[in-house]
């Protein structure tokens, strides 16, 4: 059996990849136009399913947020290789510094677990980001 599974998502969500319930991944090749953008959210669903295989409970909501802070800490999402094809990264990083490159990274993470969760639980900002701050600092600082 494939590991993965290749989709065109027929509705207009915006999601270009996710965890399958048997686990497996999920990539929808209609949202993905890059091999850089494919590696950005290959990279961010593996991390999910390591998670998984430890016995993430997603319908958790914390434990959800737990897994979004890892998956965007060490996806490609907020790291520099294909920066000039990462939205996360050129809006965090792509503008003059007014801080450092560790907050700047730091920022990208919190606001992509942030946006993963109001997208996949359909809450407020506000809501999402008081789930993700609950979890975030201990989860930062941890190693995969």
């Amino acid at each position: 059996k494939q590991w993965y599974q290749r989709r065109v998502r027929g509705h207009d969500t915006g999601v270009k990849g996710g965890l399958t319930s048997d686990p497996g991944i999920l990539l929808c090749e209609n949202r993905l136009e890059t091999e850089s953008e494919l590696h950005h959210v290959l990279s961010h669903e593996l991390v999910h399913f390591l998670d998984h295989i430890k016995g993430t409970k997603w319908e958790n909501v914390d434990e959800l947020a737990r897994s979004e802070v890892r998956a965007a800490k060490f996806s490609l999402e907020c790291h520099s290789k294909g920066a000039e094809e990462s939205p996360l990264y050129m809006q965090y990083f792509g503008q003059p510094q007014v801080c450092s490159i560790a907050e700047q990274f730091k920022k990208c993470v919190k606001n992509q677990a942030i946006n993963s969760v109001m997208v996949i639980k359909d809450v407020t900002y506000s809501k999402a980001s008081s789930i993700v701050e609950s979890v975030f600092d201990k989860l930062f600082n941890e190693d995969l």
